[in-house]
């Protein structure tokens, strides 16, 4: 997570500047001021624990030390959600299959004739989903 992003300010920002970029945040998006709203308390969550992190000159420090070593700069996005390009999600799903015992794919394996060997993916809720709507 990018908290300089979050707080809209640059990584040279002082810690008077985070205070105010943090409190005028932490106002827009509090949750008395925003009742209902599950994507304003999301934001106020992510600005709390910005400031929480950038706010500490010692969380803050470890924090840009952290940044540096994988890469991750404002803009870029979360360094550590990224898919690395070398990734087989084909292997990926051979591994669910044999650990889980069923396939991911609900049986739209088109390696194997006999998909799940029969079995039906337990995360699958589309029966009950179907019958809760009616539609079965």
């Amino acid at each position: 997570m990018d908290y300089y992003g979050i707080l809209g300010v640059t990584e040279q920002a002082d810690a008077e500047q985070i205070k105010q970029a943090y409190r005028k945040l932490a106002k827009k998006y509090h949750p008395d001021l925003n009742p209902g709203s599950a994507a304003a308390e999301a934001k106020f969550k992510d600005v709390v624990e910005a400031y929480e992190t950038l706010g500490d000159a010692e969380k803050r420090k470890a924090y840009d030390e952290k940044r540096k070593t994988t890469g991750t700069r404002a803009g870029t996005g979360s360094g550590n959600r990224a898919v690395k390009p070398d990734m087989d999600i084909a292997n990926f799903t051979k591994d669910m299959e044999k650990y889980f015992g069923f396939s991911f794919q609900g049986g739209q394996s088109g390696k194997r004739a006999g998909g799940n060997g029969g079995k039906k993916n337990p995360l699958d809720v589309t029966d009950m989903f179907e019958a809760f709507m009616g539609m079965k």
